[in-house]
């Protein structure tokens, strides 16, 4: 089966539909709350020496896919139109570079520096995008960090939080991640979860973030958690964006202080 037949399929599995929109982390803590659907989340990470980081979108199973990736269509179709970068549908979206008013967005001709307006636009690419997530019916954001933790080891711990989730809310979940399918330790956090209680079904889906736009969306997500955590100085205009936009979500957890 290729990869575009994966995708056709799952975005048909027939699940439950949550009602209410909700954070994918304070569904978790609440009791109270409506128990979480069979989902699907879409995941990228973030970090420097010091902090692994992962932002994802939650989406529920029927539908909530083709609908949160109509929403950034959308959004992207409008990137299209703005006369200050050059964007096309093939171009992949990095936060990071986007911020930091870097990449071929920025310099359609080669050695014409950005002006600073440029920068600011490609800049509010990254909060627009954010706006375009928050109004999307049914998506949650959640974001993870860890001080002194690798990629993969901070991977693991968000596993394993997940399927303890779905298993006390008798629901379960896939995960599709940014790689390039050759992340072995990926794959091995699912299959360390118990086999009598495993919700996170199957290993993730590894595709590149420029195959799949919602997993650009996740990016977007990922730096700007991280970024509210490390506060870098010169990064103090976004510091809020990620509490501003979604004040649902809370802040980014920090799983070190759950182990």
């Amino acid at each position: 089966m290729t990869l575009d037949e994966q995708c056709r399929v799952r975005r048909h599995v027939q699940m439950i539909v949550p009602t209410s929109r909700g954070n994918a982390f304070t569904d978790f803590r609440a009791p109270t709350r409506q128990p979480l659907p069979d989902s699907l989340y879409f995941l990228d990470d973030s970090g420097n020496a010091d902090i692994s980081a992962f932002g994802f979108l939650r989406v529920p199973q029927v539908d909530g896919w083709s609908t949160a990736e109509a929403a950034w269509t959308t959004f992207l179709k409008e990137l299209q139109v703005n006369p200050y970068i050059t964007y096309t549908p093939d171009y992949p979206l990095h936060a990071v570079d986007l911020i930091a008013g870097r990449g071929r967005l920025l310099h359609p001709v080669a050695g014409a520096a950005p002006t600073k307006r440029q920068k600011t636009e490609a800049a509010n690419i990254v909060l627009q995008g954010l706006r375009t997530l928050a109004r999307v019916p049914g998506l949650a954001v959640g974001a993870v960090y860890r001080h002194g933790a690798t990629r993969e080891d901070l991977y693991a711990d968000l596993v394993s939080m997940v399927n303890n989730r779905h298993a006390a809310a008798g629901s379960s979940c896939q995960f599709i991640v940014d790689g390039n399918g050759t992340e072995r330790a990926l794959r091995a956090a699912h299959h360390r979860l118990p086999a009598d209680r495993r919700h996170v079904l199957g290993d993730p889906l590894l595709v590149p973030a420029r195959r799949i736009p919602l997993l650009q969306a996740a990016d977007f997500v990922a730096h700007v958690a991280h970024q509210s955590v490390v506060r870098l100085p010169s990064r103090a205009f976004m510091w809020d964006w990620y509490g501003q936009v979604f004040p649902e979500a809370g802040a980014p957890m920090d799983l070190g202080q759950l182990l």
